[in-house]
C-alpha cells in the first residue's frame, strides 16, 4: 500500500509539474538588479547578454566531478551548434563566494571553450539571483580549507526574451543542450 501511495504521488507531482499552469521563471528582475564580477574583475550584470540565448550554469572551480562534466557538455554543444554557436552565451556562476575569485575562475576556465563566461558575486547577491532560479546552494564546513559546496546541478536555458525555456537536469549528453538550442533559434 505504500509503494502504490507513493507511485500515485509521484505521477501527480510529474502530472503538475509538466502542466501548461506551472510557471518556468522569469529572470528579467534577476538580470537586471544583480551584479556580477567576471574573470577581468569588471562589473557586469546578466542583461548585457539578453540579445543571446543563455546557458546557465551554478557551480565552483573546486567540484570534482558535476562542474567540469555540464562544462564538457557546454563545449561539446557549442561545437555541435558550429555557426549557430554566435546567438549563444554560456555563463557558468560561481556559488563558492569565499575562494572563486576573478583570477581564480580565469585560471578555471581555460580548461573550457573561451565563448563560457565565468562570473562571481557577493553572498546576497547569489543568493539573490538563487532565489530567482529556484537553485541552491550551501558552503559545507567552510572553515577548513578543501571545503566542499552542495548545489543544484541544473543547466538553465534562457531565451532572448530572459524567459528560461528549459531545464536541463545532470547527466543528458550534450546533444540535449544542442536539440533546445536549435528550437529556439528556429
Amino acid at each position: 500500500m505504500k509503494f502504490f501511495k507513493k507511485f500515485i504521488n509521484t505521477i501527480t507531482l510529474i502530472f503538475v509539474m509538466s502542466s501548461k499552469s506551472f510557471a518556468m521563471p522569469d529572470m528579467t528582475n534577476a538580470f537586471y538588479n544583480t551584479s556580477f564580477l567576471n574573470t577581468k574583475s569588471e562589473i557586469i550584470k546578466l542583461n548585457e547578454y539578453e540579445d543571446k540565448i543563455l546557458l546557465v550554469f551554478f557551480g565552483y572551480t573546486h567540484c570534482p566531478d558535476i562542474c567540469p562534466s555540464t562544462l564538457i557538455d557546454i563545449t561539446k554543444s557549442l561545437r555541435e551548434l558550429g555557426d549557430d554557436a554566435v546567438e549563444v552565451q554560456p555563463i557558468f556562476i560561481s556559488v563558492d563566494y569565499l575562494r572563486d575569485t576573478p583570477e581564480r575562475l580565469q585560471k578555471y576556465m581555460e580548461f573550457f571553450d573561451s565563448r563560457i563566461i565565468a562570473l562571481t558575486s557577493s553572498e546576497d547577491d547569489l543568493k539573490k539571483i538563487s532565489k530567482n532560479f529556484r537553485t541552491t546552494f550551501e558552503l559545507v564546513n567552510p572553515s577548513t580549507s578543501n571545503y566542499l559546496v552542495e548545489h543544484s546541478s541544473n543547466l538553465y536555458i534562457i531565451d532572448k526574451g530572459l524567459i528560461v525555456k528549459r531545464i536541463i537536469a545532470n547527466g543528458l549528453p550534450s546533444s540535449e543542450i544542442t536539440k533546445t538550442v536549435k528550437k529556439l533559434l528556429n
